[in-house]
C-alpha cells in the first residue's frame, strides 16, 4: 500500500475513502482543495491512479494508516524498487488454471506465492533497467553487479512485506529472472511441488510396463505385480516399486487399466460418462421392464434320490415388475420360482389388465425398455405392447431405472417382513444369520411368501394411485394408445391346449373345467366352418374369447352364447332383441345364399350360351335344362308357390304364437289380481 514516488513516500488517494475507510470521499476531497493534502500524482491518463504525499496527510488520519498498515517503511533502496510493483492480473489467471502432471490444481497459497514472485521478478527487471539508464545518463561509475547486489537486498528486506519467496542471493536472483523470462509463468511452479523429484516411475517404458501388468486379464494383485515390475526394473536400472506404490498407480490410472481386468461393462458402469434422462412427462409413455431375485424366504419341502423328506429354508421368489417411470408406479408384475419368458409375459399381462381397471379400457405403452433376455422370443411381444421397443444395453444395468426402484421396494417393504434376507450379497446391511435360523420354522411356504409379494406391491399402488391417475387424465390424448381386445387376446390370452371345431349352435369349449359355447355374429366365421380353432381366452373375462386359426393366421372375436329362457313366463328384458338379432342373422345368411346362388346360375348360363363347344358336355345335362336354362332357375320358378305358401304358414305361426304368448300373460295376471275388489256394489 505504501509507495515512493521520486523519493516521496505516498499513498493511493483511493485507499483512503474505499480500502482503509479513514476518511470520507468528500473530506478528502475538501482536504485537498484547501492544499492540506499534497497530491503528488493525479489520477489522469490511461491506468494511472492518484498517489498523495504521506506525511501531507493530518496527523489524525495517518494514525488509523499505521495502526492498519504499520510503519512506513524507511527512504532507501528496497523502498525505490517497491515502486515497481504492480499488479499483474495475467499472473492471477495463469496460476489458477495451471495444472500439474497429475492434473491437480496449485493451492490457493502456493497460487498466491507464484503471482507475488512474478510480480517482484518484474519490479526486479524494471527496477535494474531504470537504475542503470539514471546511472549512465549521470556519468556514474556505479557497475551492473553492484546494482544487483542492492536488488537483491532490496528483495530480501521486502520479503515479509510482500509474501514472496524469491532467492536471496543476487546471483540466483538473476538466473531465476533469465528463467522467467524465457519460460514464462511456468518456470516459477517448483520442480518439487507434489514431489515430483521423488516420483519412480517417470519414462514411458516404466508406465507402459506397469500399466500393461495392472489391465492384465489375470487381474494380478499388488504383491504379484511388484514381483514382476521388479525384475525387469533391475535390468533396466529402475527404480523398484513396492506394492503401496503400485496401488496408487493402480487408482491413479483405473480409467486406462480397468477395461482390463474388469471388462468392457465394468469399464461402462464404473467409469465411462453416463446419460442423466429425466422421467417421462406423463404416464404410459414409457415403460421398463426386469426381474429380481426378492429377498424373502420361504421354506419349501421335496424329496431327496434316496427318498427322505427334506425341507429347504433358503428358497427365493422371483418377481418380474413393469414399472412407470413418470410416478414411479408398478403397473404390471407376475410372481414365479425363477425368470423366464412366461413370467415377463405373465407381468405384461398383469400391466395391461391393469390398465383397464384404472382407465376403463386396455391400454398399450409408447415406449417399453427392458434387458436382453429371452431376447429373439419376447422382442415380437414387447413390439405388440408398446409402439417402440427400446433394449437395454448389454451388462448396463444403470440404463434402467427401475434397478434403484427394486431398492426401494426392499427397503420400504421387504426389510420389514421377519424373513427379510438382505439387501443383496455385497451389501453390509445384512440381517443376523443366528436369529433367521433360529426362526425359519416360522417362515412361509412359497404360496404365502407370493402373498407377501403382492401385499406389498398393492401396498405401492395404493400409495401412488391416485397420483397416477390424475397424471394421466392431464395426459395428451394421442398418447393414450388402447389395445383392442381382439389384440389382447391373440398375444395375452391363455389356451385349452385343444382346438375346436365350429358346429351348428356355436362352438362348445371346456375352460377350467366349464363347458362354455360361444358364436360370432359375423358371417365369414361360419364361412370357414371347416377350420380348426385354438381358443384364446382371459379367465377374469370370459364373456368374450378369441378363435384363432394359426394356420390361415385368421381370427374371431366370439361372444358367450345368449341363453333363452324355454318358457314365457321366464322372460326377462333384452331377451326378446337377442332373439330377433339371431333371426336377422339367419335372415341375411338365407339372403347371401340365394344372392350367391343367382349370381353363379347368371355366369354359368352365360358361359354355356358364349361356348357353344360346351352342348355335347355331361356338364350341360346336369346343369341346363332342356331350354338351355339353369335348372336352378327352373326349380326355382317351380318351387316359387310353395315358397310363398311356407312364408304365410310362418307368419300364421308367429301369429298363432304371439297371440298365445299374450293370453298367456293376461291368465297371469287375471290369476294375481283380484278386479272385484275395485268394482263398489253401485256401478
Amino acid at each position: 500500500m505504501y509507495q515512493f514516488y521520486n523519493n516521496t513516500l505516498t499513498i493511493p488517494a483511493k485507499a483512503l475513502y474505499d480500502d482503509l475507510g479513514v476518511i470520507s470521499e468528500s473530506n478528502y476531497k475538501y482536504l485537498c482543495s484547501n492544499g492540506k493534502i499534497n497530491k503528488v500524482v493525479t489520477a489522469r491518463g490511461l491506468g494511472n491512479r492518484a498517489l498523495v504525499e504521506f506525511d501531507s496527510i493530518p496527523e489524525r488520519f495517518r494514525v488509523q494508516i499505521v495502526k492498519i498498515l504499520g510503519y512506513p517503511p524507511k527512504k532507501n533502496t528496497q523502498n525505490l524498487i517497491l515502486n515497481f510493483y504492480k499488479d499483474d492480473y495475467e499472473a492471477v489467471d495463469f496460476f489458477a488454471c495451471h495444472k500439474l502432471d497429475d492434473y491437480r490444481t496449485l493451492s490457493t497459497e502456493k497460487q498466491e506465492e507464484y503471482v507475488k514472485n512474478a510480480q517482484m521478478l518484474q519490479a526486479v527487471e524494471q527496477y535494474v533497467k531504470e537504475t542503470v539508464s539514471f546511472v549512465r545518463s549521470r556519468n556514474g561509475k556505479r557497475g551492473l553487479t553492484e546494482i544487483w547486489k542492492d536488488a537483491a537486498t532490496a528483495v530480501t528486506e521486502v520479503k515479509d512485506q510482500i509474501g514472496h519467496s524469491l532467492p536471496k542471493s543476487s546471483r540466483r536472483l538473476k538466473e531465476k529472472l533469465e528463467e522467467f523470462k524465457k519460460d514464462g509463468y511456468s518456470s516459477l511452479v517448483s520442480d518439487n511441488f507434489g514431489n515430483k523429484k521423488a516420483v519412480k516411475v517417470k519414462d514411458d517404458n516404466q508406465e507402459a510396463l506397469l500399466r500393461t501388468l495392472l489391465r492384465d486379464h489375470r487381474t494380478f494383485d499388488n504383491e504379484q505385480i511388484a514381483v514382476v515390475y521388479n525384475a525387469v526394473a533391475k535390468i533396466q536400472l529402475f527404480p523398484e516399486l513396492s506394492a503401496n506404490t503400485i496401488g496408487n498407480y493402480r487408482k491413479k490410472w483405473n480409467l486406462l487399466v480397468m477395461a482390463g481386468t474388469k471388462g468392457e461393462k465394468g469399464f461402462d458402469n464404473k467409469v465411462a460418462m453416463h446419460v442423466k434422462r429425466s422421467a417421462p412427462t406423463s404416464p404410459m409413455l414409457y415403460w421398463t421392464v426386469d426381474g429380481w431375485d426378492t429377498e424373502l424366504l420361504y421354506q419349501k419341502s421335496a424329496t431327496n434320490l434316496k427318498g427322505a423328506n427334506i425341507t429347504t429354508y433358503h428358497n427365493r421368489l422371483t418377481m418380474v415388475v413393469v414399472l412407470d417411470p413418470s410416478v414411479k408406479y408398478p403397473v404390471g408384475y407376475a410372481i414365479g420360482t425363477h425368470e423366464n419368458a412366461d413370467l415377463i409375459k405373465a407381468a405384461l399381462r398383469n400391466a395391461v389388465q391393469h390398465t383397464e381397471e384404472l382407465f376403463g379400457a386396455k391400454h398399450k405403452v409408447l415406449q417399453i425398455q427392458a434387458d436382453n433376455y429371452a431376447k429373439k422370443e419376447m422382442t415380437s411381444f414387447y413390439e405388440i405392447v408398446s409402439d417402440k421397443f427400446t433394449p437395454a444395453k448389454v451388462g448396463n444395468a444403470k440404463s434402467k431405472v427401475i434397478e434403484p426402484w427394486f431398492k426401494h421396494f426392499n427397503k420400504t417393504y421387504c426389510q420389514l417382513a421377519p424373513n427379510w434376507s438382505g439387501q443383496g450379497v455385497k451389501s453390509k446391511v445384512q440381517p443376523n444369520d443366528e436369529y433367521l435360523n433360529k426362526i425359519r420354522h416360522s417362515f412361509p411356504d412359497q404360496e404365502g411368501c407370493m402373498m407377501q409379494l403382492v401385499r406389498m406391491i398393492e401396498l405401492e399402488r395404493e400409495k401412488l394411485v391416485q397420483q397416477y391417475l390424475q397424471a394421466y387424465s392431464e395426459m395428451p390424448s394421442d398418447a393414450k394408445k388402447q389395445i383392442s381386445q381382439n389384440e389382447y387376446l391373440l398375444h395375452f390370452g391363455e389356451t385349452t391346449g385343444f382346438t375346436n371345431k365350429l358346429g351348428h349352435n356355436g362352438l362348445h369349449v371346456a375352460i377350467n373345467g366349464k363347458k362354455m359355447e360361444y358364436d360370432s355374429f359375423d358371417i365369414n366365421f361360419r364361412m370357414n366352418a371347416h377350420l380348426d380353432w385354438t381358443i384364446k381366452f382371459d379367465s377374469n373375462d370370459l364373456t368374450q374369447v378369441l378363435a384363432h386359426n394359426e394356420e390361415q393366421n385368421i381370427s374371431f372375436l366370439l361372444d358367450q352364447k345368449y341363453v333363452q329362457p324355454m318358457a314365457l313366463y321366464d322372460r326377462q328384458e333384452g331377451d326378446g332383441e337377442e332373439l330377433e338379432r339371431v333371426r336377422n342373422f339367419n335372415k341375411q345368411a338365407k339372403e347371401i345364399v340365394l344372392e350367391t346362388q343367382a349370381e353363379d346360375s347368371r355366369i354359368v348360363n352365360q358361359l354355356f350360351i358364349q361356348n357353344p363347344e360346351l352342348d355335347n358336355t355331361l356338364a350341360k345335362m346336369v346343369i341346363v335344362d332342356s331350354r338351355g336354362q339353369h335348372k336352378d332357375q327352373r326349380n326355382s320358378k317351380r318351387l316359387a308357390p310353395a315358397k310363398k305358401l311356407l312364408e304365410k304358414q310362418e307368419q300364421k305361426a308367429e301369429k298363432v304364437q304371439q297371440q298365445s304368448w299374450e293370453k298367456e300373460q293376461d291368465d297371469y295376471y287375471a290369476n294375481k289380481i283380484n278386479l272385484d275388489k275395485y268394482l263398489s256394489d253401485d256401478e
